[in-house]
């Protein structure tokens, strides 16, 4: 891909390399956000909080100031954390489940959570630009201040009270699941 500086230079742009499975879970254990040692198993399902092996998880973590970008973690589960001031932007965080979790100032920018379970948590100031939120599950979460542009929704889950004060286009709103109650609480809560 090329990118025109406005008169008659091109230069290449190229997207950021994103760390394999194993690299980024290596890269999470030198900032000690979890175990040393082997590479935790990648799961072949969306992990449950009871599963006897979770894969990567961070459960009960504070997190401040932290970049955790363009990283592979299909499949990772988050419990009962707290995100400050943190980026993933870029990274693949497909089929995972985000339940109970705070995040303030996060940049979700770019970032895959597709099938992504993030029901129960609050947002504030979390920016969701380009993210990819195809079927994910948002309910009974608060938002204040987020930003979804050029968000893919399609089938995203999403009552139409708690998405009152977001700022979707059309387009947007047309292609998300629209569900009438928030259903159940996740497990774990």
């Amino acid at each position: 891909m090329t990118q025109s500086d406005g008169v008659g230079h091109t230069r290449s742009i190229h997207a950021p390399h994103r760390l394999t499975y194993e690299e980024s879970c290596r890269f999470l254990q030198s900032k000690h956000l979890f175990r040393e040692g082997d590479i935790p198993p990648l799961l072949d399902r969306p992990p449950r909080y009871d599963d006897e092996v979770l894969g990567v998880d961070l459960f009960r973590w504070n997190i401040q100031d932290s970049k955790l970008e363009n990283l592979t973690l299909p499949r990772t589960y988050i419990g009962r954390s707290e995100f400050s001031q943190c980026s993933f932007a870029g990274t693949d965080l497909n089929e995972s489940v985000a339940n109970w979790n705070d995040f303030l100032d996060v940049s979700f920018v770019g970032t895959n959570l597709t099938s992504f379970d993030m029901r129960a948590c609050n947002h504030q100031r979390s920016d969701f630009t380009r993210a990819i939120l195809r079927n994910a599950d948002l309910r009974l979460c608060n938002f204040e201040d987020c930003r979804f542009d050029d968000a893919d929704m399609a089938g995203a889950k999403l009552t139409r009270e708690a998405a009152a004060t977001l700022l979707f286009s059309e387009a947007q709103r047309n292609v998300i699941d629209w569900q009438a109650d928030d259903g159940p609480e996740p497990d774990g809560g």
